[in-house]
């Protein structure tokens, strides 16, 4: 199997589907979703496009990630542990629901579980 995750996540057609289901999600969230909220409509776009400029180019895609690091893009944000929980099962629900296989959903867990403390308390 030689397939890369990006291919796995159904290419750049699959993650653009996926991160919109999940900011859809992040938006609806009783616990996340006032962060998202407070973001006006060109903020939210420009988060969604480097979400999945990040996910395309970290999947192995043939994608350039034009964004900032993680630990640039949260310092200051003082994201707590309940909101990083959160997010992550936002973004398990939307791959649930498109039913990606459980070892995809596995890996994408993993390798959002390893940037956790980029994220949080910065």
């Amino acid at each position: 199997m030689n397939e890369t995750l990006y291919d796995r996540l159904g290419g750049r057609a699959g993650i653009d589907k996926l991160c919109d289901r999940i900011v859809e999600l992040h938006l609806q969230n009783d616990v996340a979703g006032p962060r998202y909220q407070a973001l006006d409509q060109e903020a939210l776009d420009r988060a969604r496009i480097k979400v999945k400029e990040f996910i395309a180019a970290g999947s192995g895609g043939p994608v350039e990630y034009t964004g900032r690091s993680m630990i640039e893009t949260h310092t200051g944000m003082n994201v707590s542990a309940a909101e990083y929980v959160a997010v992550m099962d936002d973004i398990m629900q939307a791959m649930n629901e498109m039913e990606y296989p459980r070892p995809v959903c596995d890996e994408v867990l993993g390798i959002a579980y390893s940037l956790k403390g980029e994220i949080i308390h910065k």
